[in-house]
């Protein structure tokens, strides 16, 4: 289950809303091969998934296999836009208890923007997730710790989703005939 975005801009903030148009399809072999060759050189991936007309819902996956990634691909609907991070991402890891926190509040600085998601899937009967939280204070990240409490957690800075680099991809996934619709995600 994709977790609908829990914040909104900020009064006065220039709101983007990213829309994958000019991305190719996840069948695209020149997208299957960059992710088949990042997975020979990274231990892990991590994925942004985002919902055409989903209203901001989105979710962050942790993959370790090519095979793993291509499988949940092929589970979500058409139009849902997929982008993958090269680079290690989420360095700080564990479970969350007090020096769990302390060590996630002295080397995240407060103002940044951070991710913290559950390494664990949540199943609440057919659906599923890994809960998922970011802000930019202190105050959000010592919260969406406790949301957690006992549960392993991956966190660090919030990775560059509309970065168009070497490093990060997007794909989206086509219509049963093949082709992109994209929409406001």
């Amino acid at each position: 289950m994709l977790r609908p975005v829990r914040r909104v801009a900020e009064p006065g903030s220039l709101a983007v809303i990213a829309t994958c148009m000019s991305y190719a399809p996840t069948t695209d072999p020149k997208f299957l091969g960059t992710l088949e060759r990042w997975f020979q050189s990274q231990p892990e991936i991590l994925v942004l998934i985002r919902v055409r007309c989903g209203g901001g819902a989105k979710d962050f996956e942790l993959f370790s296999t090519f095979v793993a990634l291509l499988q949940r691909i092929h589970e979500l609907s058409p139009g849902t836009c997929i982008t993958a991070f090269k680079q290690p991402q989420l360095p700080l890891r564990g479970v969350v208890d007090d020096e769990f926190v302390a060590k996630c509040l002295s080397s995240i600085p407060d103002g940044s923007e951070y991710l913290m998601v559950e390494t664990v899937r949540t199943v609440a009967g057919r659906m599923s997730w890994f809960h998922y939280g970011s802000d930019v204070t202190h105050a959000g990240l010592r919260d969406d710790l406790e949301e957690s409490r006992g549960v392993s957690v991956a966190v660090g800075l919030y990775p560059p989703a509309l970065a168009e680099t070497d490093d990060v991809i997007h794909a989206v996934i086509p219509d049963e005939d093949g082709v992109v619709r994209a929409g406001p995600y």
